[in-house]
Parts: C-alpha cells; structure tokens; sequence
C-alpha cells in the first residue's frame, strides 16, 4: 500500500506499507501456520504442540481447526499469561515437570504422542523461512527494482533471514539488480542477535534504556540467536542496520501511523515502522522507495451492509462499479438487473474509510441448492488509491461467512492479480464459462 499521507508528514519520497494483517486470520504468522499445519497433515500427525507468542499459536489454532486437528499449549513455570490467553482445553499443564531443557522435553512429549512439534523458534526452521521467503518476493514483484529499504522487525531473525533470500532469488531471476537494505528493529537490549550486533559494530551508547519485559517487549527477549549468523549476514549483504526502539518512540509512531494512513495495528508489532519513523525524523530518509513490513497492519474499514435503496441509491452503486472496475465493468443495464436482484435475495457490502465508501461487493442468489452454489459474487470493485490495503480480502471473506462458502465467481482470465486473490482465499477453477453469442 502506498502510504501518500505519510510521504506528505515525514516529507519522504516514497513510502510504501506491506500489510501481513490482510492475512486469512491476521498476521504473518498466517505463511508459517498454514504450512505447517499441511505438514503435520502429511505425517498423519494426531494433533499439533504449539509453544512461541500469542500472535503464532492464535494462529496455528485457526489453521488447526479448519483442518480438524487437535491442539496442545505448552504451560511452563512464569508462563501465566497463556492462561489468560488461551481456552483451558488447549492447555497443557508442564509445571510440576522437572525439566532440565525445555525444548528437549517438547520434543520427547511430541514424539511419543504424535504431536507435531510446531513450537516457534526452535522446531521448522526450513519451512518458517521459506513461508516468510514470499514476503520478500511479493515486495520485489510489486515494487519492481531500485527498492531503497525495508525495515522489519526483529526477535528471532527469520523474517529478516527470509526477506534476505526472497530479494536473493529475485535478483538470481534477474527482477532486480540490487538488493534492498534490510533495516531491523528491536529493543535497544535482551535481544540476542542485537547484543552480539553491538559487540562487533562497538556500539555502546544504548545502556542508558530502561527495557522492561511487558506486552510491548516480551516477544523480543531472546535468550539465543537461533539464526544469529544467517541475520548478521542478511543485514551486513544489504548494508543494512539493526536499529533500537524505545517504548517511548514505539507508542509515538503507532498513533502517526494510526492518524495519517488509518491503519489497525496493535503497539507491539510496530517496531518496523518505529525504526523508519524514528530515522525519518532524524532526516536519515529522504529520497527512494520505502517499505516497511507491519506483521499485523490492516486497513481501518467498516463494512455496511445494504439491504434497501435509502443510505446509497441504485443508481449510485452502480455507477461506483462502473467506475471502479473500470475495463472490466459491463453494461449498464446488466449491472442494474444484478443490483436489484442481490439487494433482494443476496447481498450488497460496502466498505467504508470514515464513513467514505471505498468498495463495493455485489453477490447474487441464483435459487440453487445442490446443482450449483447458491450464490455468485458478481462484482466486487475497489476505489482508485486503494490497492494493497487488503480491502478485497475482506470484503471476499465475509461474503463467505455470510453464505457459509456456497459461492462462486467468474474471473477474467487475463486478471492474474484477481484469480491469485481468489485462489488464496480458497476458490478452485471448476471450469470455464461459455456464453452463447451466435446469430
């Protein structure tokens, strides 16, 4: 998403948003989840053990569920805040063990219960980086060649180590000619990677912040580097730095971000956009192209729901879609006849931005009940400014709600962009569409 509000307030050339909330259950964490879950699916796993922050097992429970598999928490000594997280049924109570190495022990219990190891940090370090890899990838097919930065944030080093291989295998391909520098945000101390950064660049000025573990730090202490050499790398390649964030600049830079783009993003996963704040203030970043990766930032969005004429006219929604959908509308009259018939035996779903409409999502009843799905989404159409805020997904994912997935769409199939959306959002090409046009 370009961020054009931002650009104006830090006066930067370009700024652009890789919003990682869009995601099917809202993180980045999403990428890992879903491939681990088909992996323990593969191996005829009975269910899964899942250990790191509350943001990853969140998730692998979603993907876990959607795939029928069971669930354990691990629950260890000064670990109460997943108690109050998490349902009871899916907690594991290790605290009376005696346990000299925690990981060994996770990974005993999982071998002889038919868990699937799916704790963070430790176990799955191939497919956790190649899942992440994409992001990297996704930002250098978007934004082209000549990206100038992107700052991520960094505890463990995979997604720092992961953006490093997708601009390397992008630049293999020949899409880009150099690699963008890596920026990597944390907290100024407890975090290993960024410790052993200090001793070798000397830095030694940061001693002085008071860093507490609370809900804003707990996911950034780090006892080991597990990818402490592979991030080091990935940042010294680039010419990149790993940059120290207080508590102080990391709320200020949420509520910036919050006023000038209305992006939903919670406080602890804001230190990638803390470290480009805190260097844009400091006239450090001017000219090129910015990107910063937001694990959890989504677009700000009310969805409406319009079941009479009164608040948006016929005549009016069907001209947002004729304007919005652009080479791809249909005539007039066809898009009227939908119109009418989705407001009374379908649906209609407008997307508001403080009370502005932004999209529009129009879905027909077609009367069926086995012989094809009930309803078809006939037009779904986004305002210009609005690509990569993750307004389609949102609109698409509560029109599945609403008619519990008995749906279907036509794509054009020269719209690579709309039929890779549809495809991640659970649609399958079933066949292609013929209309009769003869004499």
């Amino acid at each position: 998403m370009r961020a054009k509000n931002l650009e104006k307030y830090l006066g930067v050339e370009k700024i652009y948003l890789k919003l990682e909330g869009t995601n099917p259950f809202g993180h980045k964490f999403d990428r890992i989840s879903e491939v681990i879950v088909k992996d323990a699916l593969s191996h005829k796993s009975k269910g899964l053990l899942v250990d790191g922050s509350d943001d990853y097992i969140n998730s692998i429970i979603h993907f876990c569920d959607k795939n029928d598999l069971g669930v354990k928490i691990p629950l260890f000594k000064t670990e109460k805040w997943k108690e109050s997280l998490f349902d009871n049924k899916f907690i594991i109570d290790f605290r009376t063990e005696k346990i000299d190495n925690k990981h060994q022990f996770v990974d005993k219990y999982c071998r002889e219960n038919n868990f699937y190891n799916a704790s963070n940090q430790y176990a799955n370090k191939h497919l956790s980086m190649i899942s992440l890899q994409k992001i990297g990838e996704e930002i250098a097919e978007k934004l082209g060649d000549n990206i100038s930065t992107v700052f991520t944030q960094l505890s463990y080093g995979y997604t720092v180590s992961s953006l490093y291989n997708g601009f390397v295998n992008k630049w293999v391909e020949g899409d880009i000619n150099k690699y963008p520098k890596i920026f990597s945000c944390t907290i100024p101390k407890g975090n290993a990677i960024f410790d052993d950064y200090k001793k070798n660049m000397k830095i030694g000025d940061l001693e002085e912040y008071d860093i507490k573990v609370n809900k804003y730090t707990r996911n950034l202490f780090t006892g080991e580097g597990v990818l402490l050499g592979d991030t080091l790398k990935a940042i010294h390649d680039t010419d990149g730095k790993i940059i120290s964030i207080d508590e102080k600049i990391l709320k200020e830079s949420v509520q910036v971000l919050r006023k000038q783009e209305n992006i939903i993003l919670s406080t602890e996963e804001g230190y990638s956009f803390a470290g480009f704040y805190k260097l844009a203030k400091e006239g450090k970043i001017k000219d090129g192209k910015h990107v910063i990766v937001l694990n959890d930032g989504k677009s700000d969005l009310e969805l409406y729901r319009v079941t009479n004429f009164d608040r948006y006219s016929k005549e009016t929604i069907v001209q947002w879609i004729k304007e919005w959908l652009q080479n791809y509308s249909d005539p007039i009259q066809e898009t009227e006849d939908a119109v009418e018939s989705a407001v009374k035996s379908g649906f209609i779903i407008i997307a508001l931005r403080n009370n502005v409409p932004q999209a529009v999502c129009v879905v027909v009843n077609l009367g069926f009940k086995d012989f094809i799905p009930t309803y078809h989404l006939g037009y779904i159409a986004t305002k210009e400014g609005n690509k990569g805020r993750g307004i389609a997904t949102e609109l698409i994912n509560q029109i599945i709600e609403l008619t519990d997935g008995k749906l279907s769409l036509h794509v054009d199939l020269d719209n690579k962009r709309a039929r890779k959306l549809y495809g991640k959002l659970g649609f399958k090409t079933a066949y292609y569409r013929m209309i009769y046009s003869a004499e």
